[in-house]
């Protein structure tokens, strides 16, 4: 009986194992059809989503059509379309002049609709740039407003991006590596959208003796206004009074009249 012992430890052994094996693999398939059927549900919920505000943007365009509005049908499509705005991978600093350091910023947005597609809406743009220092202090840097004329004449299409692409000098140096751009698009209808972006630029050498602004000096002190009350002059007497800067009315009734100038004695 002893001399069986290890045998039969052995056959629960193996069979222990053959059954956390076959539970594991049970597990693992389980969690692979759970997050496969998760994703399928994202993508169906995402796909309504995207039909319902297609449809919202569909009835908006209708709607503006039939009041007659001035505006064309494929104006109407881009703008009643657009969803939102992204920073295209392109954004950053240019360096074209073959001196170290980024002389101008360039900025690539991309209106996207409700298909994530991207469109070119019209509107205008407004870019901020701020400045942050290593404790993430932002400050402001430079700011630019491009038309609606030089923003249809910037749309660019590309492999990395397709949008508006347009090349900013710099208003101010940077003297931080770290900037971020905030970008706001303005619809003919006054819709805005929004985008930001943290990036990296190189600074060029000596930007910050190029930036030093003039020491603040004080503004000149005036001296006071002399006061300008009326002037007493004592009773019985008609000798003159001192000259103040103050007016007073000219005594008598003996009419005043201009002549030419006499020098004096």
């Amino acid at each position: 009986m002893p001399a069986r012992c290890p045998g039969l430890w052995l056959l629960l052994l193996v069979s222990a194992l053959c059954t956390s094996t076959g539970c594991r693999n049970k597990t693992d398939v389980l969690e692979i059809e759970l997050r496969t059927r998760e994703q399928l549900y994202r993508d169906l919920h995402d796909d309504y989503k995207r039909s319902e505000s297609r449809i919202t943007a569909l009835q908006m365009e209708v709607e503006a059509l039939r009041k007659g509005s001035k505006i064309t049908p494929e104006q109407a499509a881009a703008t009643y379309g657009l969803k939102r705005i992204v920073l295209g991978r392109s954004t950053g600093g240019v360096d074209n002049d073959g001196i170290p350091g980024d002389e101008a910023l360039q900025v690539v947005v991309e209106p996207r609709d409700y298909d994530d597609h991207s469109i070119k809406a019209p509107g205008v743009l407004q870019i901020s740039v701020m400045e942050i220092t290593p404790q993430g202090v932002k400050t402001p840097l430079s700011t630019w407003d491009i038309s609606g004329e030089a923003l249809r004449q910037s749309w660019k299409q590309g492999l990395l991006s397709t949008g508006y692409s347009v090349t900013l000098p710099w208003k101010h140096l940077p003297v931080q590596e770290q900037l971020r751009v905030v970008v706001r698009f303005v619809t003919p209808d006054q819709r805005r959208y929004e985008a930001d972006r943290d990036i990296k630029v190189r600074l060029v050498p000596g930007a910050e003796m190029k930036r030093a602004d003039p020491p603040n000096m004080p503004p000149p002190s005036m001296p006071p206004l002399p006061e300008t009350g009326p002037t007493l002059l004592p009773a019985g007497r008609t000798t003159t009074a001192p000259h103040t800067a103050g007016w007073r009315p000219v005594e008598g009734e003996r009419p005043v009249t201009i002549g030419r100038p006499t020098p004096l004695p």
